[in-house]
């Protein structure tokens, strides 16, 4: 067997082509929104999917901080918990985790060394994985041999066929908020994003669902009546006190405190309660301080997270019409009659007027940066747009110092992909 570095292993993924299906040595495209190519990756590793238990958690936002609340509770519980998150922002190591820490370079090389000889041997017979299948792969194969007693997995987008649904049924089938996101895959309507999110949902587990909308709950309670599952909506946790060091809030008679920012970092902790309350229903021992150690103790960076007090500097990944309401509301909460000068920069592929539409009303000045992904808007067309809200903005088009915009801020605002995270947070120390 080939043994690959830890370079040579992000070199491959890195030349992978992302949201482009890669074709066939006829040219013919191949559909790479399914599960046929993963599943005959996996057959060839012996299916290592089969051999763990899960908690799967779809949604729209707070998929990510939900699974971070799970993993945090099992953890503070004593069980050995893995975790699959994507995207990562700074490497890949981050989509890997067991008790809260990535995988080493070491181990993502050898496990690396493991598959990509299947993969070469697909790819001969016309079989051609992408990279999420990949790691996905890599990730099974690691928490199996880390002896991990659950897996928490975050769906990475939609869900019938998303690169996590060829696990067997889930402990727990989990769903945050569902809005509208990825509308050129998923569906127009709320109730077509619903069914392909839905699609996770197999006999013999318990759904646990935040609050959702109408047509949305319509949809995961006939999913879950179909499959003879039973589904529990979390109740709602009240926000008890706040400031920039975190929250309090109250959830089912109990109080907790997170040092997670943002007006719906509580309600993802509420859904993470339930999943506990469940887990202890099916035969895991998770106490109340279990709980609270879990909540207290949860880290998400690039969720409302402050990055800087003098002035304040927010950077929040959120990127579709529900993240920049939730981003707007937390900022009124945080930053009352503060004018925001935000640093924007949006993929062309989201629905930018109806994010503008939200934080415009809040925006003090906008500078518009790329974001590093081809599939940028450009920051002269997004200034174009801004101005029609009668916004100043600047179109950024080469590098770009948050420190300029300083003096002039009363509070900082760095949003609209989690691309951007990365490129900023080495700017700043970080609170």
């Amino acid at each position: 067997m080939i043994m690959y570095s830890y370079d040579q292993a992000i070199e491959f993924f890195q030349n992978m082509p992302r949201f482009i299906p890669p074709k066939n040595i006829e040219g013919q495209t191949v559909n790479r929104f399914s599960l046929v190519a993963e599943l005959a990756l996996l057959e060839q590793l012996n299916n290592p999917q089969n051999d763990l238990k899960y908690i799967h958690v779809a949604g729209t936002n707070g998929k990510g901080s939900t699974v971070g609340y799970i993993a945090s509770i099992t953890e503070a519980a004593g069980i050995k918990t893995g975790r699959f998150t994507s995207p990562f922002l700074h490497t890949y190591n981050e989509m890997f985790m067991v008790d809260g820490k990535m995988i080493s370079n070491e181990t993502f090389a050898r496990l690396f060394s493991i598959v990509k000889p299947y993969y070469d041997k697909l790819t001969k017979e016309n079989i051609f994985p992408s990279e999420y299948e990949i790691l996905i792969s890599m990730a099974f194969l690691y928490f199996k041999e880390m002896e991990c007693q659950l897996v928490v997995l975050e769906v990475a987008m939609g869900g019938r066929v998303d690169v996590t649904n060829v696990i067997p049924s889930p402990m727990v089938t989990v769903f945050t908020p569902i809005s509208y996101d990825h509308m050129s895959i998923l569906g127009h309507t709320l109730s077509e994003i619903a069914t392909e999110k839905a699609g996770i949902i197999k006999s013999g587990t318990v759904v646990v669902t935040a609050s959702q909308e109408p047509e949305v709950k319509n949809v995961l309670e006939a999913f879950s009546s179909k499959n003879g599952v039973g589904i529990v909506f979390a109740g709602k946790a009240k926000a008890t006190d706040f400031d920039l060091s975190g929250q309090s809030f109250s959830y089912e008679g109990r109080k907790y405190f997170t040092s997670m920012l943002g007006n719906y970092q509580i309600e993802n902790a509420a859904v993470a309660l339930k999943v506990a309350e469940v887990l202890n229903d099916l035969g895991y021992s998770i106490s109340p301080e279990n709980m609270l150690q879990g909540i207290s103790n949860m880290r998400w960076f690039g969720r409302f997270t402050l990055l800087s007090n003098d002035p304040p500097v927010i950077i929040d990944g959120g990127h579709n019409r529900q993240g920049a309401r939730v981003l707007r509301e937390s900022l009124e909460k945080y930053f009352p009659n503060t004018e925001i000068t935000f640093v924007l920069g949006i993929l062309e592929d989201k629905e930018i007027d109806i994010m503008l539409a939200e934080l415009m009303p809040i925006a003090k000045r906008v500078y518009t940066i790329a974001v590093p992904s081809p599939r940028t808007m450009q920051p002269e067309k997004l200034a174009e747009l801004i101005r029609n809200y009668e916004v100043e903005a600047i179109a950024i088009k080469n590098k770009f110092d948050l420190k300029e915009i300083y003096n002039d801020s009363q509070c900082i605002c760095i949003a609209g992909s989690l691309y951007l995270i990365d490129k900023f947070t080495n700017q700043i120390k970080i609170c």
